[in-house]
């Protein structure tokens, strides 16, 4: 499990942003701030908040849901992966190195993505089992 990051462009239904995200292999779910959340997207509620448990130990709440979209690019390879998640939306959520959103193992499953780590520290997301999940949004 690990992580890496990337600042892209994330569309969602209100709008565009570019955000600080991070795929993390070790996340169950994606989160992303309700502040970040509000401006991209029009949040559905939760019937019941849920709580979460960050990697550093921290709790935090989810109101809602926020559904976003990405197209990955591979420089190297020149493949494109165009990403439709859901991310839970949380108040209290503010990632410890400026993440905006987290983009967890089940998004990242569900397309077929995988993050690559290199010992000289050139890390990579390989799309060449892309998956386009029209589904998921």
């Amino acid at each position: 499990m690990g992580c890496i990051r990337r600042k892209l462009a994330i569309r969602g239904d209100k709008g565009q942003a570019e955000l600080n995200v991070l795929f993390d292999s070790g996340a169950s779910r994606s989160v992303i701030s309700q502040a970040t959340a509000e401006n991209i997207c029009h949040i559905a509620p939760l019937e019941e908040p849920i709580a979460l448990t960050l990697a550093n130990g921290e709790k935090i709440s989810t109101i809602g849901i926020c559904g976003f979209s990405i197209t990955l690019k591979d420089k190297a390879t020149k493949q494109k992966c165009p990403l439709a998640g859901l991310a839970l939306v949380s108040p209290e959520f503010k990632g410890t190195e400026g993440e905006e959103l987290i983009i967890g193992a089940s998004e990242l499953q569900a397309h077929q993505i995988r993050l690559q780590f290199a010992p000289d520290g050139k890390d990579r997301i390989d799309l060449s089992r892309c998956v386009r999940r029209i589904d998921r949004i």
